[in-house]
């Protein structure tokens, strides 16, 4: 069942009845939290945790859907299979470090929803309870040559979810649970070319939308469990969009995939952009699909709090994730066969060559309005001639007054709340003379600076870098009761600010 996230009324008074046929095929983020692409900013295994996911089918028909895992140094892909859901399922895995320091995550799951691979069948090997588990990849960056090429590497990052198709006919019958278990997941394996029920308008139609999900990261040993809602892109594919199904090792379709239209509101305004062809001397990329996307993440800044104070334990960290930035980045065709072409794509400003840093502004404020000296506010320990903050990767990781130490490689002390080894830390203002918690709680702005993406059709240019993520906070009480020590913690996403500029000096976008 097709949702639209906003009315047909509020769209017809903000972009005019001319602009509605357009609506329909153009990829937004749905505030009311369904789509039919999913994006997880985050996923870890690192400092004992486990991150276990959900997504939920709320249709009633099924969904072939793309599932794919990316590392977060420059989200190279590291797992990719196809999910059959079912109408009205929820498929739930967990992603586990199950080895030592050099292992690689893995996902084990114990849901019957059909794969493809099916779990059990491509089994890297058996936990001691006897649940099978798939180890992800480092394939695809072993040739870096950076440094960081190991299993290891595969620890942290993001996900997202691209529904293929819907399910219809002999298909759909195949996928369906009876009495909890699927009636033949052996019809959906293997590649399409040699499965005739993975093609044809009999079993397969185009993506009706519907789907929405969540992530938890849990630390069993702390007592810890952080969770988030998957950011929702409705309309995702055009009226030309997917009907049919990819292997189950294809890199397609991807976020790339996207519809070349976009849906942003802006300070009371809906921006309608197109996304033709790119201007005379920029690098290649086929329809600039991938801006379409990047335009409804994009932001100048964005806000959030943080809260340290000792007498509650408390620790803060920040995922900074960056869900498009390999598009522009990555000049590997192995690994992003879209843009072979050479030098960085707007907005970004550095190729990937071990990592592709960005730099930023960052300025925070206690709860009493105090904002420090004035003076910028940069990473600890401070950058040789006090040279700018910057983010370097594709998932950052941003921690709060803690005692982080960073070597080329990323972090060699990980962070508190996640385990992150691609964390920065920075020192909230302190007041001079005054002592409690008073200086260590607050809220803190990133700024992206001036950089603008490139234009769409209209003229339309987004300010900043395309970004999502939130706020962990974790707290111990060590006398919750007498005797008894609790555990605490949550995840806020963050809020943004958007502008977006015309072709014309000066002038805002507008809809055409």
């Amino acid at each position: 069942m097709k949702k639209n996230s906003i009315s047909t009324a509020i769209l017809a008074s903000l972009a005019g009845i001319a602009g509605i046929a357009n609506i329909s095929s153009a990829v937004n983020i749905n505030p009311d939290g369904t789509g039919q692409a999913l994006v997880y900013p985050y996923y870890t295994s690192n400092g004992g945790n486990q991150t276990l996911l959900s997504v939920v089918n709320t249709t009633n028909t099924g969904k072939a859907v793309k599932v794919r895992f990316l590392e977060g140094r420059n989200s190279r892909e590291v797992l990719d299979f196809n999910l059959f859901l079912s109408a009205q399922d929820v498929w739930t895995a967990a992603v586990i470090n199950l080895g030592g320091v050099d292992a690689p995550a893995s996902i084990l799951t114990l849901d019957t929803s059909c794969t493809s691979p099916n779990f059990s069948d491509g089994r890297d090997g058996t936990t001691a309870s006897g649940i099978p588990y798939v180890n992800f990849r480092n394939t695809l960056f072993t040739q870096d040559g950076d440094g960081f090429n190991g299993p290891s590497r595969t620890r942290e990052g993001h996900l997202e979810m691209i529904e293929m198709a819907t399910l219809i006919g002999p298909l759909n019958t195949a996928i369906t649970h009876d009495k909890d278990v699927p009636a033949d997941c052996k019809k959906v394996l293997g590649r399409s070319a040699a499965n005739a029920l993975l093609t044809g308008a009999a079993n397969v139609q185009p993506p009706s939308g519907g789907l929405f999900g969540g992530a938890a990261v849990i630390n069993i040993a702390n007592g810890t469990y952080t969770n988030y809602n998957a950011t929702a892109l409705d309309a995702f594919w055009d009226a030309q969009g997917s009907t049919g199904i990819t292997d189950p090792d294809s890199l397609f379709p991807s976020l790339s995939s996207a519809a070349p239209k976009s849906l942003v509101f802006s300070n009371g305004r809906i921006i309608s952009s197109t996304w033709g062809n790119q201007p005379v001397g920029e690098p290649a990329d086929p329809g600039q699909r991938i801006d379409a996307v990047s335009a409804v993440f994009m932001a100048d800044t964005f806000f959030n709090e943080y809260s340290t104070i000792a007498s509650n334990n408390e620790s803060s960290e920040w995922v900074i994730t960056f869900p498009t930035k390999r598009f522009y980045v990555d000049r590997n065709p192995i690994s992003n066969p879209q843009n072979p072409g050479e030098g960085v794509i707007k907005p970004f400003t550095s190729l990937y060559d071990g990592q592709a840093c960005e730099t930023i502004s960052i300025s925070a404020w206690n709860r009493e309005e105090f904002a420090g000296s004035g003076a910028p506010i940069g990473f600890s320990p401070p950058a040789p001639g006090g040279a700018s903050p910057k983010l370097c990767f594709e998932t950052n990781i941003l921690t709060f007054n803690q005692a982080i130490a960073n070597d080329a490689f990323g972090t060699s002390t990980p962070s508190k709340i996640f385990g992150s080894v691609h964390a920065r830390n920075i020192n909230t203002p302190s007041i001079a003379g005054v002592a409690g918690n008073n200086t260590k709680a607050g809220w803190a702005r990133i700024g992206f600076g001036t950089r603008q993406a490139r234009p769409s059709v209209e003229g339309h240019k987004f300010v900043g870098l395309p970004v999502a993520g939130f706020w962990a906070i974790s707290i111990e009480n060590n006398n919750a009761t007498p005797g008894v020590k609790g555990f605490y913690g949550g995840a806020f996403n963050h809020r943004n600010s958007r502008a977006c500029v015309g072709d014309a000096v000066g002038s805002i976008c507008v809809t055409p």
